[in-house]
């Protein structure tokens, strides 16, 4: 396995980031949170790069990539803190319509080119993670579904009931979102149904096609995280550079150099692992349960480990909201607390090696 980006990885990588900088810098970030996190022009421009279609193959209207050039644009979105539903509309409802084919064939086409934003309506009140089973029965679709990420945004919802997972409209009869308060992160919403008409997916195994959306959203995630963790080691050299003491930089001090060099060596580790997991995904598959464990359990525990480091030099200054490095600390927050907890990622690896028994 090489995980050296190829030429063409380079350059989709950099186009991203250049992107990035050019057309949602840090203070447009600012400004989106303050009214409400999405543009549909700035999420036009991104479909017009063709980044919605990258993971889905060619046969259902995508790029024919791979998850590790999605992973790579990921990357860029994140180190720019950008606040978009891409990845939620392609891993959690593009992949899965594409996937199952026959009549969701058309809106999958339509979520691949950026016509449509969709996401996955799954947690219920009561439930413990996203890998819990749901309880909701199908349709007419009666119940109540927390934590929707972007599901104000959305123009088609895929949900998870006991008897398997159904599309519809998010404007349809029946259908009321409810936006959440939240302090980082992507947009979350309660999802009302009363009573709403919806499309089941014809789909062999719906909970191991579930599972395979899920991990699909957390690599593309993590991906994500760690462009957030490589803005906030950003912030903190040029902080140690930048900021002086007794007439030096604090960069020249011993302890703080030593935080830098912890700080990139997670970085480097995390970022070579979210690689690992979305070639995995990309080349074997259910096969590849334990890169996806083994990077988002390292990783949980890195993030916070950077962002600590990070804040620690910084001081007081950091945890202003004005500050940069709190945008992006409450993103790596927020991903904490998504998409499965580390001892959780540990169990599925343990699992996954013959360690001990389970799932």
């Amino acid at each position: 396995m090489d995980l050296t980006p190829t030429p063409e990885q380079e350059l989709l990588a950099e186009s991203a980031r250049a992107w990035v900088a050019r057309a949602c810098p840090i203070e447009r970030v600012r400004d989106l949170e303050l009214g409400g996190a999405h543009d549909r022009r700035l999420f036009e421009e991104i479909a017009g790069l063709g980044w919605c279609g990258l993971p889905i193959p060619a046969n259902a209207g995508g790029e024919g990539a791979g998850m590790l050039e999605f992973a790579l644009v990921a990357e860029a979105l994140g180190q720019g803190s950008v606040p978009t539903p891409l990845l939620s509309s392609v891993t959690l409802a593009a992949l899965p319509l594409a996937w199952a084919g026959g009549a969701t064939a058309p809106v999958a086409r339509a979520l691949a080119r950026g016509q449509r934003i969709g996401t996955l309506a799954l947690l219920e009140p009561g439930m413990r993670d996203e890998w819990s089973p749901a309880t909701m029965p199908g349709p007419p679709l009666r119940g109540t579904k927390l934590l929707v990420p972007w599901a104000t945004a959305a123009d088609v919802l895929i949900v998870a009931t006991t008897s398997g997972l159904h599309v519809l409209d998010a404007v349809a009869p029946g259908v009321r979102v409810t936006p959440h308060r939240t302090l980082g992160g992507d947009p979350l919403a309660m999802v009302e149904f009363d009573g709403a008409r919806a499309n089941a997916l014809e789909v062999d195994d719906s909970d191991a096609l579930l599972r395979r959306a899920l991990d699909h959203a957390a690599v593309s995630h993590l991906a994500y995280a760690v462009g957030i963790a490589a803005g906030m080691l950003e912030l903190a050299v040029e902080h140690a550079r930048d900021r002086h003491q007794f007439g030096r930089p604090i960069g020249s001090f011993q302890a703080v150099a030593h935080r830098c060099a912890d700080m990139r060596a997670d970085v480097d580790a995390c970022r070579f692992l979210a690689y690992q997991a979305a070639w995995a995904l990309d080349r074997r598959g259910e096969d590849g349960r334990v890169e996806i464990a083994a990077a988002l359990a390292y990783s949980k525990d890195a993030l916070r480990r950077i962002a600590r480091h990070a804040h620690q030099m910084h001081g007081a200054v950091g945890f202003s909201t004005e500050h940069d490095l709190h945008l992006f600390s409450r993103r790596a927050k927020a991903f904490e607390l998504t998409w499965g907890t580390a001892s959780h990622h540990r169990e599925r690896l343990a699992t996954a090696m013959g360690l001990r028994s389970g799932p």
